[in-house]
């Protein structure tokens, strides 16, 4: 997720908190600070990824170093102690003393931060893997986009009443402006979506402007939750659809995979990846899937029409017209073994494994060179993020790849454990 979600989330834990222990007698000025900047601190530091991430060098650093060790449970406790510690000094710096209380809560709310953040990290389509060193496999939780306005409403709303604080009030009105913008700036939010969420969000600062602080809080918990869980639920539908179509149309083919992305502000639409295997090809089908068709039908789903991939797609169109739940549109196909060659030959292309999801390989040009690359991400000619070019002879290794096992070990005859 964006670090303004993270932040936000980090504020709603922190006031939620906070406000809970109003009810048991205040926090003092000095520990109820250190709350919440533990909470929106806390939920930020795993992305310190990217202050260490150039040593795998500039092509492969991003790729094998994000949502790398920042976002596993050790480094969740490290995290914890280092705000602890630092916020320890400085209240004997400044001759404050906290009740026990108020550690037991501040350090409930150290180790949670961070562990938010690869919750909500976990629930794209890009992964995390939590649970190194004891278990290095990638987690896809395939439920949230990774900027999503709907979450920013329904938190910033019911607390945008709720702070004395000028700069607070400020900053929460400028994050509303700001996401409600964004709902009717962009193509991939469809107007019906736009004035849901607007009226939504209108029905949230009328709720909250007589309410108080903690109903507030409770309120703005409440909605994200349930909006949470409503993407969620929108993952597992839109997968079983997929799934459905996939037995019927291919059932010889083993479905290894089924990657699912939201678009913002709207679960009721999903880009769909659907990875297959069979008889020693690879075969990735792209599409659309509509989860509430009476709302909005897979075919009139916002997508980026704009996109023109460097991997070599073939037109496709599955199921037939008259569907209105699922619309595949293109498709990738390439045999197993140039995967497990290329595995094998090239240290460049093992390490790429390392990360890659849903892999794609082109011919090679005239010059021996070929891409290496990610569906998932593949929206331009040129090298996006994901894309590597392996040159016609061996180049340099790149150095400090971690050991996180490749997603895609069930094609490439790679160690799965």
């Amino acid at each position: 997720m964006d670090n303004l979600t993270h932040s936000l989330v980090g504020l709603l834990c922190a006031d939620v908190v906070a406000r809970a222990c109003d009810r048991r007698g205040a926090l003092a000025p000095w520990p109820r600070a250190a709350l919440y900047v533990f909470a929106i601190v806390g939920n930020n530091l795993p992305d310190l990824d990217f202050s260490y991430s150039r040593i795998s060098g500039r092509e492969f650093g991003y790729l094998l170093q994000h949502r790398g060790y920042t976002h596993t449970l050790p480094a969740v406790l490290g995290f914890a102690l280092a705000l602890l510690a630092v916020f320890a000094a400085l209240s004997r710096w400044r001759g404050r003393r906290l009740e026990r209380r108020d550690w037991w809560v501040l350090s409930g709310v150290a180790l949670a931060s961070p562990l938010l953040h690869i919750v909500m990290d976990f629930a794209n389509n890009y992964g995390v893997h939590p649970f190194w060193p004891l278990h290095d496999a990638w987690f896809y939780g395939d439920s949230f986009f990774i900027l999503e306005p709907g979450f920013w409403l329904v938190i910033v709303a019911p607390l945008a009443w709720s702070y004395r604080s000028r700069w607070a009030r400020g900053a929460l009105w400028l994050v509303l402006g700001v996401a409600l913008a964004s709902l009717w700036y962009q193509d991939f939010v469809p107007m019906r979506n736009a004035l849901a969420w607007s009226a939504l969000t209108l029905a949230l600062l009328v709720l909250s402007r007589e309410l108080a602080p903690r109903a507030c809080s409770l309120l703005a918990l409440g909605c994200f939750l349930a909006v949470a869980a409503l993407f969620v639920g929108g993952s597992r539908v839109a997968k079983r659809i997929v799934l459905e179509q996939a037995r019927a149309s291919y059932p010889r083919a083993t479905v290894i995979d089924i990657v699912a992305t939201p678009t913002p502000a709207n679960p009721f639409c999903w880009g769909m990846i659907l990875v297959q295997a069979e008889a020693g090809r690879y075969s990735v089908r792209i599409g659309r899937a509509a989860t509430f068709p009476a709302w909005l039908e897979a075919a009139a789903c916002p997508h980026d029409r704009a996109a023109h991939p460097t991997a070599l797609l073939q037109p496709m169109h599955l199921p037939a017209p008259g569907d209105a739940r699922l619309v595949l549109g293109s498709e990738y196909l390439l045999p197993v073994a140039s995967f497990q060659q290329v595995f094998r030959e090239r240290c460049e292309a093992r390490a790429f494994f390392r990360w890659a999801r849903v892999p794609y390989l082109t011919p090679a040009r005239a010059d021996g060179s070929r891409v290496l690359g990610d569906l998932r991400y593949d929206r331009n000619p040129g090298l996006d993020f994901s894309d590597i070019r392996l040159a016609r002879a061996q180049g340099r290794c790149p150095e400090y790849v971690p050991p996180w096992l490749p997603a895609r070990a069930d094609i490439l005859d790679a160690p799965a454990r």
